[in-house]
């Protein structure tokens, strides 16, 4: 198609035409448009469709010399103008009218992107409806409206996006009000860490939770309490891989997530005082480890990955979780009854841990100054008797049960292991290593087909955990 077949100029100056097909029609360039009025322009008189002669005003002008090679900003003179829909079949350049009233400025892509990577523009907090092609991303040059009335739509600021699931994101502002033609550097990639289908990422989000507000959290890895300004809540049983990718696909083109009350689509980051995680806006995902964006907190991690992740606090604070460990006694046979607690120093076991008070039937236990390296679920033992306990948070233990009795501040101890041996080794549940200490430990068997002396020892626990052996001397 020509510019001659495709419009028309009304006796008014509006040059309109059939609508533009994106993937099928052939975009003009703005000097292309100038050269068809210029040459209407040397006509005799009006063709009729075609209003514009020697007979009436220039109807266009240039900023410069006719230069193919170059963008051109086209003025339209007294009165020629094109509307919303006829600006889509150009490109190249700039386009303004109405004595500067309205202005159309030209958009161009560079960089690499995958092989029909879409593109989408965010414009005055909203996206712009598409009158391009996605398969045409590699060679994106359109015409966008930045003035309208005289005035500067959103000064002139647009984004422009890509972002596939299953892709790296890129994105970049840009200012339309200089005219011309102004450029948007992109760069996408395969995300290999992206394995799940946009639908099981969805379902996925859909059991997370994400929440806005300031939130002062010690990790424990050393670096203290430090200011968050959002959290992400997993339930506990999805992994941190998919966890990331579900908030991929939440930041795709295609979702229909909301974050921080906007479009998904549009989310680049917590807090306007970060730096952009632009290929993935809630952090990198490398080395089977998650590097979150800046400013969230991450609750309900699995245990299984409690050391792939990293955090950044609001003051910048790279955060890394403590170390996860656990305490193994090996050497044992099943029916062996395996006792392992802090040594008191004095050959002992450090049996006055804690002082806890506590009412018969209660369901939890609160125990001030409970060490940050209990285990997650265990036993703890108060005045000597043993309650098994199924979790603890702050200083609060959860119980399996309930008190037997009533306790007034009664000498308690937490062991990292209480319990009988149903193998050849028995193992404490996790828990986050703080700092060297020694453990006692005993191991003791009077009865059934295999008992022994009783044994005794201490091992160091480390950053790597502790281990020790029992030596089952047979009590004949």
């Amino acid at each position: 198609m020509t510019i001659a077949s495709t419009f028309a100029i009304a006796t008014n100056g509006n040059i309109t035409g059939s609508a533009f097909v994106p993937g099928t029609d052939t975009r003009f360039s703005t000097l292309e448009l100038h050269q068809w009025l210029q040459d209407l322009a040397d006509d005799s008189a009006p063709s009729g469709d075609d209003n514009v002669s020697i007979l009436g005003s220039n109807p266009s002008e240039l900023a410069g010399k006719r230069n193919a090679s170059r963008p051109m900003a086209l003025t339209l003179l007294n009165g020629i103008n094109i509307n919303d829909d006829a600006a889509k079949w150009f490109k190249f350049g700039s386009i303004e009218q109405a004595s500067g009233a309205v202005l159309y400025t030209g958009l161009k892509v560079l960089g690499t992107l995958v092989a029909s990577s879409p593109i989408y523009i965010i414009q005055n907090a909203a996206k712009v409806t598409k009158y391009w092609d996605d398969a045409d991303s590699a060679n994106f040059q359109i015409l966008l409206k930045a003035k309208s009335s005289g005035t500067l739509i959103d000064s002139g600021n647009a984004t422009v996006y890509s972002r596939k699931y299953g892709q790296t994101f890129s994105h970049f502002d840009v200012n339309l009000a200089a005219g011309g033609e102004q450029a948007a550097a992109l760069s996408t990639a395969l995300d290999t860490n992206i394995v799940l289908s946009a639908a099981t990422a969805e379902t996925t989000f859909g059991t997370m939770t994400l929440t806005i507000g300031n939130t002062t959290q010690d990790l424990g890895g050393g670096q203290g309490s430090l200011l968050h300004k959002g959290t992400i809540a997993l339930n506990g049983t999805t992994t941190l891989a998919d966890a990331y990718q579900a908030l991929m696909w939440a930041c795709s083109e295609n979702s229909t997530a909301t974050i921080a009350s906007a479009a998904g689509y549009k989310y680049r980051k917590l807090d306007a005082a970060y730096p952009e995680n632009v290929s993935a806006p809630f952090g990198t995902f490398a080395g089977g480890k998650w590097f979150v964006a800046r400013g969230w907190w991450l609750t309900g991690v699995m245990a299984a990955d409690s050391k792939n992740y990293e955090l950044i606090s609001d003051n910048g604070t790279r955060e890394t979780p403590p170390t996860s460990v656990a305490v193994q006694v090996g050497g044992v046979v099943s029916g062996d009854y395996v006792l392992v607690a802090r040594d008191n120093g004095s050959g002992g076991i450090l049996d006055t841990e804690y002082t806890v008070s506590g009412s018969s039937g209660a369901g939890t236990v609160s125990v001030t100054g409970l060490k940050a390296d209990t285990p997650l679920s265990g036993v703890i033992r108060i005045g000597g008797d043993r309650y098994p306990y199924s979790s603890w948070t702050g200083t609060t233990v959860t119980l399996t049960g309930t008190l037997s009795k009533n306790y007034t501040s009664v000498s308690a101890f937490i062991p990292l292991i209480d319990g009988t041996a149903s193998g050849t080794t028995i193992n404490s549940a996790n828990f986050q290593f703080s700092s060297n200490f020694t453990c006692r430990y005993r191991v003791r068997n009077g009865s059934g087909g295999s008992p022994i002396v009783p044994f005794e020892s201490t091992l160091s626990v480390t950053e790597t955990g502790g281990s020790g052996t029992a030596v089952r001397g047979a009590d004949a």
